[in-house]
């Protein structure tokens, strides 16, 4: 992952993310993702954070600290390249960090919440950390007086704005309303209005505390009671997508979800969609008749963006779409997080909506509606079993398929198995470690991430 973070490319600015080692500057050349997409950018500078916030060792501590400034740096440059056609909605860069004016499914507005998202989690951990808050305010928070260094406030205020309009979906293939948009932009206001508050500035908490409660009334239009599923996006374009399922869904949850029970991990719409999206790969990928690895482990279903995918990794074919390292690691993340969230609870419940979902994955626990199971008791620990198990053979799927080499493309081939699509792309690294962080949480490994973080970072040369 830290190759693709500031990589080692003529030209290339500080502190941007090359999306994967593929582009003209690479031995493969397509497909081309030799860019800076404000989304995935954000998303792996996330993992930093996480890192920074973790790490004991003051070098590799100082070395998170300075990437995480130096992407703060590059998103104001990003703010105000002169070039820009839809404000800030724009989704990807040049790796010199100017702007891309091609052709392209613009605006992307899930990139201001998630950046602005990623950076108050920053700027949370190094004030705890006893940096300055004058240093926050001057290079991560204040655009009103520090317009040239400090992209937080205008993002978060391009989200209070601009939640309610059409963009396009993280896949960049339609625009519409997204359920993951909507997700992450609610996370930005709710975290923002906090923070805002926090550096002392009451009028913009205002306006975002008033944008999330507006946003949030929204929400519940996603629910399709009749298919039993959260819609990825409402509106009259479904992109041929007759399941109506997309793994956005999930990553609207894990990437979005505020952590104040606003379609949480265990919320109930969410977990029935989990099961029938998970469920509605099995008869579209042939890999998924492979269910142990050669240790005789059971391996999780393969899980792609959405069953009626064509895109293969460079164009699209008829059956082209492949399973995603980056989904797979989702799913697991979903069960890892919601096995810690019922333990947060300290029980569990059903209703009508959620227990097919435990029938399918923890159908040893045999959980009834109206019942509440309570932490501890025989029944909450085998569907808690089922959950931490699942969330293993997700993982296990993506270890499964990955090349001896350890490098993570965008794909894995439906029929073989086999990487395809862009090289070593750097959502794919983020997605495992974030999986591995939440599994590492819910089993109480304590000193992982610590550990992992300790590690440091060394020299950034492409391999």
């Amino acid at each position: 992952m830290f190759l693709n973070i500031n990589p080692a490319i003529p030209g290339a600015a500080e502190g941007v993310v090359v999306a994967a080692r593929s582009g003209p500057s690479y031995t493969q050349t397509n497909p081309d993702y030799e860019y800076n997409w404000v989304r995935d950018a954000s998303l792996t500078m996330d993992v930093v954070q996480s890192l920074y916030s973790a790490a004991t060792k003051a070098k590799a501590k100082t070395t998170y600290q300075n990437i995480l400034f130096e992407y703060a740096a590059a998103r104001a440059t990003e703010q105000n390249d002169p070039g820009l056609q839809t404000g800030l909605g724009e989704p990807k860069f040049y790796l010199n960090n100017t702007i891309f004016t091609g052709p392209w499914g613009r605006p992307q507005n899930d990139g201001p919440a998630t950046s602005a998202i990623t950076l108050m989690e920053f700027a949370t951990s190094y004030l705890a950390n006893g940096g300055s808050i004058d240093t926050v305010k001057q290079k991560i928070y204040d655009s009103a007086t520090f317009p040239a260094s400090a992209p937080v406030m205008k993002d978060l205020l391009f989200v209070a704005s601009n939640w309610s309009s059409p963009s396009f979906d993280l896949w960049e293939e339609e625009e519409s309303d997204h359920f993951y948009t909507r997700m992450v932009q609610r996370r930005a206001l709710v975290v923002g209005a906090a923070f805002a508050t926090r550096m002392a500035d009451s009028a913009t908490s205002a306006t975002l505390s008033a944008a999330a409660t507006a946003l949030s009334a929204t929400l519940g239009q996603f629910w399709d009671p009749n298919r039993e599923i959260l819609l990825y996006e409402y509106g009259p374009v479904l992109n041929g997508k007759s399941s109506y399922l997309d793994t956005a869904v999930v990553l609207g949850v894990i990437h979005g979800y505020a952590g104040d029970g606003v379609y949480g991990y265990t919320n109930d719409e969410v977990l029935s969609t989990v099961l029938r999206l998970a469920t509605s790969f099995i008869d579209v990928y042939a890999i998924a008749n492979t269910t142990t690895d050669s240790a005789g482990l059971t391996l999780g279903i393969p899980i792609g963006r959405y069953p009626e995918d064509v895109y293969n990794g460079t164009g699209t074919q008829t059956n082209g779409g492949n399973p995603w390292y980056l989904c797979t690691a989702a799913l697991a993340q979903l069960f890892y997080s919601a096995s810690t969230s019922y333990a947060d609870a300290g029980s569990i419940s059903l209703t009508n909506t959620s227990k097919p979902f435990f029938d399918y994955f923890a159908p040893a626990a045999g959980l009834q509606v109206g019942q509440t199971y309570t932490y501890g008791s025989r029944k909450y620990n085998q569907a808690i079993s089922g959950l931490n198990g699942w969330g293993d053979a997700f993982l296990r799927t993506v270890k499964h398929y990955t090349p001896a080499d350890g490098y993570l493309s965008e794909e894995y081939n439906r029929n073989t198995g086999v990487p395809q699509g862009a090289g070593d792309l750097t959502w794919s690294y983020a997605s495992v470690l974030t999986a591995a962080f939440a599994r590492a949480e819910v089993r109480g490994q304590k000193g992982y991430v610590r550990n992992l973080a300790d590690l440091g970072v060394t020299a950034n040369t492409v391999a």
